[in-house]
């Protein structure tokens, strides 16, 4: 029987706090022993894998493998080639299903969008997570929920991922505006196990945050939604599993709010997370965005006791695991498809721009926060693009690419990447009161998409100054701005729309040729 610590990648569970965990460190094993977490059940104490403890009848133990992922926008390795890939995640659950055929591998939200590939345009239409869908597909994915960025997609463009899904999906909140569930969506699924002690039924139930309202969907109260389904599974099911892609304050009040619940697997942080809440220590587990982590959850139910326990660990998917050579093969087909169409819009995604020096940090935690390397370079392009303006400005959550970009060679496809919406730099003139506003709240927003990244921008002593000198509300300052954020498009800052204070003087390259341009000047790849 193939152990979890012979799986080829590391294993990790560690933290920079009791919620967000930093993989750096190393626990080779972590048992969760729950007691009896439906309603009805007696012990208190959970048996040992295999029904070998004392007072645990021999054969009455059914074992069970969760393989979670959540927040997956690449269908390809990230970070170089050397995390992620689901070609190696195939290989994982394919691994698992040797050791215990008792698998299912379960997707917590966001996944059909965004990614640079699904903005290409195959045949006339944007794929649109179709690739997504394909690969996922193959791998065999169980159960997947929506997470808020699935509803980036047009009506239209959802119902056609939900009729392509080979797997499941659930959500007890999300409803179509017009009434009803979704076409293949229940409020929760069961999962059956079968074993020598009995069959186990796993009642899960999905929830999404509604970050990302859109007038063909309806979204329910998650905590009440929640308790509603857990509540009708009581008596039905052995274990009840959340499936969340939640903020991790929302995860949280499930734990505390909803008694009977195993485990909540969920999503939309993009850094792994252990946590542990409510009276019961519910366990609240995250994996890292793009598969760079999946967490591998081990359960054993007891059926002469009907008694759980659970043994969660961070898998690190690296290079160290092989590619499945059939998904690989699919995943290639798929980038292929998505590069002619970029190529159509004169892109060369395969053309190398520029080899850098340093990292550059694109990871939302970064960007939505902070600058960084990425920011800063991308904020320069905007100058050099608008030429004669007097700062740079643009909207976090531009930036899509969730990734660290290593030293060494960039191509034009890890710009796309970067910046997969596209989209105009603009020069424009815009009043100093109004500015300011714009740069407070961007302040404001950090941690959002909102979060504003500048050029020729800093604050001082409570206040803001451009060039150096302090921002004078009555002058009027030429900018380089992205076109998103100059139609007011952007959370909190719809104020920021031409007007008597706003003016838009000149049209100026897609900003990820002039990204690419920047780059070339900076880190020539002939170098």
């Amino acid at each position: 029987m193939l152990e979890i610590d012979e799986i080829e990648g590391l294993v990790a569970l560690s933290g920079r706090n009791p919620d967000m965990l930093d993989r750096r460190a190393f626990l080779s094993s972590t048992v969760l022993l729950l007691a009896a977490l439906v309603a009805g059940c007696a012990s208190t104490q959970a048996p040992p894998a295999g029904g070998s403890g004392s007072g645990t009848a021999a054969g009455s133990v059914v074992e069970i493998n969760l393989l979670q992922l959540n927040d997956v926008y690449e269908i390809g390795a990230v970070e170089g080639g050397k995390q992620g890939g689901l070609a190696r995640v195939t290989t994982l659950r394919k691994r698992l299903i040797a050791e215990n055929p008792n698998t299912f591998t379960v997707l917590a939200g966001d996944f059909v969008s965004p990614s640079a590939l699904g903005t290409a345009k195959v045949d006339g239409q944007a794929l649109a997570g179709k690739q997504m869908v394909a690969v996922l597909n193959a791998m065999g994915l169980d159960l997947a929920t929506f997470g808020n960025h699935e509803f980036d997609l047009k009506e239209d463009q959802l119902l056609d991922r939900l009729a392509e899904s080979r797997f499941r999906w659930t959500s007890a909140n999300v409803t179509r505006a017009s009434g009803g569930a979704f076409p293949g969506v229940s409020p929760h699924a069961v999962l059956t196990a079968q074993g020598r002690g009995g069959s186990v039924r796993i009642g899960v139930v999905g929830v999404t945050l509604a970050s990302n309202p859109v007038d063909y969907a309806s979204y329910a109260d998650s905590l009440t939604a929640f308790r509603r389904e857990v509540e009708s599974l009581r008596g039905q099911v052995e274990v009840v599993v959340g499936l969340t892609h939640l903020a991790f304050a929302d995860d949280q009040a499930l734990a505390e709010g909803v008694a009977g619940v195993a485990l909540i697997l969920g999503g939309h942080e993009h850094e792994n997370v252990r946590a542990f809440r409510g009276a019961g220590f519910t366990p609240i587990l995250k994996a890292d965005a793009n598969a760079r982590s999946v967490y591998v959850h081990r359960l054993a139910y007891d059926t002469a006791h009907r008694s759980l326990a659970v043994d969660s660990r961070l898998v690190i998917v690296s290079d160290e695991i092989p590619e499945d050579p059939e998904v690989a093969k699919l995943v290639a087909s798929w980038e292929e498809k998505g590069f002619a169409g970029f190529r159509q819009l004169g892109f060369e995604p395969t053309a190398r721009v520029a080899v850098t020096t340093v990292a550059l940090d694109g990871r939302e935690a970064s960007v939505r926060t902070r600058a960084t390397e990425l920011t800063d370079l991308i904020a320069r392009a905007f100058l050099a693009e608008a030429q004669g303006s007097e700062m740079a400005v643009y909207n976090g959550g531009s930036i899509r690419i969730d990734d660290v970009l290593p030293p060494g060679p960039v191509t034009q496809y890890d710009v796309i990447r970067i910046l997969p919406f596209g989209g105009k730099i603009l020069t424009a003139d815009i009043r100093g009161n109004l500015l300011a506003r714009a740069l407070d709240q961007g302040l404001a927003s950090r941690g959002q998409g909102a979060f504003l990244l500048t050029a020729n921008v800093s604050r001082s002593g409570g206040g803001w100054t451009v060039g150096g000198k302090p921002l004078d509300p009555g002058r009027t300052y030429r900018i380089a701005i992205n076109d998103y954020l100059a139609a007011g498009k952007e959370q909190g800052l719809d104020f920021l729309e031409p007007g008597p204070d706003f003016t838009v003087v000149k049209d100026n390259r897609d900003q990820r040729m002039a990204v690419i341009d920047q780059l070339r000047r900076e880190y020539p790849a002939s170098r």
